[in-house]
């Protein structure tokens, strides 16, 4: 009986990993678990080939490739078409299933690669491509019905220790698949590294390897062959001393065009590879940042990248098509760079707009990842020339009012200090032409000097010394100055060497707060005029030894007399009022007080047509004369009427001043009281002596007197009528006097 007939029964619907399938044969009952290497088929199973190209098309090469490839397809159709439990068994335990799958996304076209000229090869290319990510995509389906599934930790620890999947397998489905696939590829890569966390793990070993490769990269394009001693580097990379050749290997000369090109498309791949695989899987970036990729990134594109340029011209000829070739994919590398900065900053941005997880971590996360591009130069011009970086800080601004804004300043300035006049566009204009070409010096961490040759005057010199304070303010001001002398008055530079802990040995031992020991400045007056001099104003703003320019005006010679003797002399100086009052007299704001009022003036016969009536006592006649026995009685009436007028004029005295005063006057009040107390009591009325009311009396055990025995008695008994008692009768007549609400 043929294992192809049988139908597969899962009545339980359990696990394919649990699940037996029984089998007769020639009368004899086996039980045969469902994956199992009893259910393979025996198939020749080939390899993908790559289609000839080139100096490779002979004559029938291209039959001979579609023929094989023909098979290939059949063998993918075949492979899709078996059934859950025969297609795990045929993956697990057929020794050419998975070289099968693998060769071809090993051998397969990167994105870089025009398509073949032949239509019909190009046609069996996309078959083989889409029939490749089927079966890829049915390995990370622990579903497929019912009856027929896997569970996802046997399926988690048989793609894992199967080698179904590796970081390699992922990253190459990553660069075919990732340009015009990206959703599909991206669902693949969160299935598998969600199924088995340990592929992050994995994944950081791999990225640590490519930074290993980088590092190789540049020690290619900087060392010398012929010479034993190290590449010439700077201090920043540490562990170059580390990759040695390998021995027994041959002896370099020169590097060649052909180990050249090598390094360029390795490069090119790695970069694109990578940009890739952070655009379908965003969790890789916190992955890239924990191993400080970044600053390899940065590292190549300063160190390595400028040096392909050069070695390219050395070892090419530059009308060739080789060399524009291999031009083309050093630019395509440094974009690839470009975009992988984009895309790991576009991950925190992305976050943040989005207000996933902590936005101030996110924040944070992204200036790191800002800051370590800043370590050297030409990355991030190239990014700026780009990607505007203060838009994007603009942009986190609104989203996250609290950011850091000294590390938002600190990496605009450092990007425009960077940036050259000619190169900095006027907004408005995108900035997306061709990148800056790599041909420059390279700059090491040597002592270098500012770009005129010129130091910097006291003023810039504090200037830089608080810029690099706002970052690292624990510093002292003159090992700040050691360093920016050191580092060409280099703010950004010294602060990414103390950050990174790479200053040179010479600064190394300074003592880092080290102040700023100003010159003396006898010692500079001495070598200007050859005058020794030990005095304590020397050198000051009215030194007239070694200063032309003194102001004569403000030395006074002995006591300085005071214009005023006191504060009120001062205030009583009205000279500059009295200068004033013929600038305000034009415009009739002051006048004369004189001129207005005097209290002497009469002014009773200013009205018209009023005069003064003629005084009897200007009679001409002869006066009237009263007779003598008259007199004695008139001089008494007189006298009697003199004292009633002065009575009458003191009581309206007194009631004019009593209609003056703002209150009646208390002494008069208690006078008048007084009086008539007096009046009512008769003139032999003598108050009464204060009555005892001594409560205290003796010390116990001496007895105590009468009174004293009464009035604790009168207290007793009338104790009720005052004090803390009777308040319900005291609170009633608080609100019978209106003193408070009832």
């Amino acid at each position: 009986m043929s294992n192809t007939s049988l139908v597969f029964s899962n009545p339980e619907n359990l696990p394919v990993e649990n699940v037996t399938i029984s089998i007769s044969n020639t009368g004899v009952l086996r039980q045969i678990k469902a994956l199992d290497p009893y259910w393979l088929e025996k198939r020749d199973l080939i390899l993908y080939e790559r289609p000839p190209s080139g100096c490779e098309l002979v004559l029938g090469a291209l039959d001979s490739w579609k023929t094989k490839m023909e098979v290939y397809i059949g063998n993918l159709k075949w492979l899709l078409g078996l059934e859950h439990y025969r297609f795990w068994s045929t993956v697990l335990y057929h020794p050419q299933c998975m070289d099968s799958l693998i060769s071809f996304i090993q051998e397969a076209s990167p994105p870089y690669i025009p398509p073949h000229e032949s239509k019909e090869v190009q046609k069996l290319y996309d078959e083989i491509r889409r029939l490749v990510l089927v079966v890829f995509s049915r390995l990370v389906t622990n579903k497929e019905s019912k009856s027929q599934w896997m569970t996802k930790e046997h399926m988690a620890k048989i793609i894992y220790d199967k080698f179904i999947f590796t970081i390699p397998v992922l990253w190459d489905i990553c660069v075919i698949y990732g340009a015009d696939n990206s959703r599909h590829v991206s669902r693949l890569m969160d299935a598998v590294f969600s199924l088995q966390p340990r592929y992050e793990t994995d994944a950081m070993q791999a990225l640590m390897f490519v930074q290993e490769s980088f590092k190789y990269i540049i020690m290619q394009v900087n060392k010398d062959y012929e010479s034993a001693e190290p590449p010439n580097l700077p201090e920043t990379f540490k562990g170059f001393g580390e990759i040695k050749r390998p021995s027994g290997s041959k002896v370099q000369n020169k590097i060649t065009f052909d180990i050249l090109k090598d390094l360029v498309i390795h490069m090119l791949d790695t970069a694109i590879t990578l940009r890739i695989f952070a655009e379908v899987y965003p969790k890789s970036v916190d992955m890239m940042k924990r191993t400080n990729f970044v600053l390899s990134i940065v590292q190549l594109y300063e160190y390595g990248i400028p040096l392909l340029y050069e070695k390219l011209l050395e070892v090419a000829d530059e009308t060739s098509v080789t060399y524009t070739e291999v031009e083309g994919y050093i630019d395509l590398a440094r974009a690839e760079f470009i975009d992988i900065l984009r895309e790991m900053l576009a991950v925190y941005k992305s976050a943040i707009l989005n207000r996933d997880g902590s936005i101030s971590s996110n924040v944070e996360a992204y200036l790191s990842v800002m800051l370590d591009a800043l370590s050297e130069r030409l990355l991030i011009k190239d990014y700026q020339m780009c990607y505007p970086v203060h838009e994007d800080l603009e942009l986190l601004r609104q989203a996250y009012p609290d950011i850091d804004s000294v590390k938002t300043d600190f990496i605009l300035q450092a990007i425009y200090s960077n940036i050259d006049e000619d190169d900095i566009k006027p907004e408005g204009i995108q900035t997306t032409d061709k990148l800056t070409n790599g041909h420059v010096e390279t700059i090491d961490n040597g002592p270098t000097t500012s770009k005129d040759n010129d130091i910097p005057d006291k003023i810039r010199e504090q200037s830089l010394i608080s810029e690099v304070k706002d970052i690292l303010p624990h510093l002292g001001d003159g090992f700040i100055l050691k360093c920016l002398q050191h580092y060409g008055f280099s703010s950004e530079r010294v602060i990414n060497a103390v950050l990174e802990d790479t200053l040179a040995d010479s600064l190394r031992g300074l003592d880092r707060n080290l102040p700023i020991i100003p010159d003396d400045i006898l010692d500079e007056k001495f070598l200007e005029t050859g005058i020794a001099r030990l005095n304590v104003f020397d050198g000051d703003e009215f030194d007239i030894m070694t200063r032309d320019d003194v102001d004569v005006s403000r030395i006074h010679v002995g006591k300085k007399k005071e214009k005023y003797k006191s504060l009120g002399a001062m205030l009583d100086d009205k000279t500059v009022v009295k200068n004033r009052l013929d600038i305000y007299s034009k415009y009739n704001l002051v006048c004369d007080e004189e001129s207005m009022y005097s209290d002497e003036y009469d002014d009773t016969y200013d009205s018209d047509g009023v005069a003064p009536t003629a005084d009897v006592t200007d009679d001409p006649r002869r006066p009237f004369v009263t007779p003598r026995a008259l007199q004695q009685r008139q001089r008494g009436a007189e006298e009697e009427s003199e004292e009633e007028t002065e009575a009458v004029e003191e009581e309206k005295a007194r009631e004019g001043a009593r209609n003056m005063d703002f209150c009646r006057n208390p002494e008069e009040m208690r006078a008048r009281r007084e009086a008539n107390m007096a009046a009512k009591r008769g003139k032999g009325f003598r108050p009464q002596p204060p009555r005892n009311a001594d409560v205290v009396g003796k010390q116990k055990g001496q007895g105590q007197e009468k009174e004293v025995l009464q009035n604790r008695d009168k207290k007793e008994k009338h104790k009720s009528a005052r004090g803390n008692h009777n308040r319900r009768q005291g609170a009633q007549w608080k609100r019978s006097q209106g003193m408070m609400p009832s």
